[in-house]
């Protein structure tokens, strides 16, 4: 008897078990026909993964190395793989190519699905386990900390290191209100659960395992013992936090030069933001003298003036995971909150300041133009902005990111020019209420000199 499978189904098969389960562990592959599907399965000891494809034939279970399959993988072709099984090996022609491998008739019991599970959107599941991923400390000597920690008490995905601190809030789980806390894994990131025809994502917990299901393909994943700390002090602003409000035109402008800027190759990446008459973000090449600075055009703040020096890796996240309205403590003694919709992304700022004695400064402006303000009162992100970071040059030189045709500008773009007003009088009152205060010492000083030296004169006399 034989079995018919297409090589597409096999490929897919490979990629979500590459990126689930390490090579070095060594993971098993059972093939188990179904009536009308066969079901493909992956075993290591951490985790488990099976998927359900479509065949012609059949044949008894059997079992076979991972590098077989690996073999047999390649090419994502959409040419039948045939099958023939005898005691011991099995006989596989894929095309015009033949391979013999050894195989096991012996198969691993199939894990169970959990009897309760909870229902989540696909995709937005996926990429809070997959931004959750980035925020792991994968060396950490506490286990708890190389994974992430599914909080049933308040609904929460949290990850974190010794310097950032991601939580997403919002998801319901089975497991009453303990900590449940899972291996960080590539294939929360993969394309191949992505294009699933499905919407749904299911997830339970069954014995020590994290169970996930989405369409065709479910995956198991060992829970990792240990406590997770608590986070909630964390996340307390200072009493005088300033706020920075990052326009969704800025974000993208940022995230399309960061990884670029001048210093990007230094320990700890440094960028500079600060927040006075207008908001800035620079970065340096020191030993060459020379700056870049954006000027974020669209982006507005409230409270006092403030810098903070970070690691651009950490700006970086905390945009791309949607986290735009940033809390600055002025004094620098609090991390760095970052608040998204339904995302808080905490940081540690750097102790280092910004550079002094810098020759050359390029100065980049965004801009904000129409297409980018607003629709139906949604913020909506310019298409396909590409204008790429110039080279600095020899003297100080303005430049504007090419927005493109400008149109009349809508309510939003008002609101923001009208937010940057009353920023720049605020600031203008403050730096005018601290020359008259200059102004008033210096003429104390004037009138105390002027005593002192009568006193003088009528000694001398």
């Amino acid at each position: 008897m034989t079995m018919t499978l297409k090589q597409s189904d096999l490929y897919r098969f490979e990629r979500l078990v590459s990126k689930l389960i390490k090579p070095s562990d060594n993971p098993m592959v059972c093939f188990i026909p179904l009536d009308g599907s066969l079901k493909l399965c992956a075993f290591s000891k951490d985790a488990m993964l099976t998927m359900h494809v479509n065949k012609e034939g059949f044949l008894d279970p059997f079992t076979m190395q991972w590098s077989d399959l690996k073999a047999l993988a390649v090419g994502k072709k959409n040419v039948d793989i045939t099958f023939n099984l005898t005691k011991d090996s099995v006989h596989v022609r894929c095309g015009e190519e033949q391979h013999w491998f050894s195989v096991s008739t012996k198969v691993n019991a199939l894990p169970n699905a959990p009897l309760q599970t909870s229902i989540h959107p696909k995709v937005h599941l996926l990429d809070a386990l997959n931004d959750a991923g980035r925020c792991v400390d994968k060396n950490s000597i506490k286990t708890a900390l190389t994974g992430i920690c599914l909080r049933g008490a308040t609904s929460q995905i949290i990850s974190t290191t010794r310097v950032q601190l991601l939580i997403q809030e919002g998801y319901n789980f089975t497991w009453g209100e303990s900590d449940v806390i899972v291996h960080a894994s590539k294939i929360f990131g993969s394309k191949e659960l992505r294009e699933i025809d499905t919407d749904e994502m299911l997830m339970g917990l069954v014995n020590e395992f994290v169970y996930f299901s989405i369409g065709a393909v479910e995956f198991w994943l060992r829970g990792i013992d240990g406590k997770f700390p608590k986070v909630d002090s964390i996340v307390k602003p200072a009493e005088d936090t300033t706020y920075l409000n990052i326009h969704p035109s800025d974000a993208k402008f940022i995230l399309d030069r960061i990884d670029k800027l001048l210093g990007h190759k230094e320990h700890e990446s440094p960028i500079h933001l600060s927040l006075d008459t207008n908001v800035w973000l620079r970065a340096y090449d020191q030993p060459q003298k020379t700056g870049i600075a954006l000027e974020l055009s669209g982006s507005t703040f409230t409270g006092k003036s403030a810098s903070v020096s970070m690691n651009r890796l950490f700006l970086k996240n905390a945009l791309s995971f949607g986290c735009t309205r940033i809390g600055i403590d002025p004094t620098g003694d609090h991390p760095v909150i970052c608040i998204g919709d339904d995302k808080t992304f905490v940081f540690m700022p750097l102790s280092s300041k910004e550079p002094e004695g810098i020759e050359n400064m390029e100065v980049i402006a965004s801009e904000i133009t129409a297409q980018n303000c607003a629709v139906n009162g949604q913020p909506v992100v310019a298409p396909n902005e590409t204008a790429d970071t110039p080279a600095p040059v020899k003297r100080r030189r303005r430049r504007t990111a090419k927005p493109d045709a400008i149109k009349p500008i809508g309510k939003m773009a008002l609101l923001q020019s009208a937010e940057q007003i009353r920023n720049d009088l605020r600031n203008s009152l403050l730096q005018v209420n601290s020359l008259i205060r200059e102004v008033k010492a210096q003429k104390q000083k004037d009138r105390l000199l002027q005593t002192t030296m009568d006193s003088l004169r009528k000694l001398s006399l």
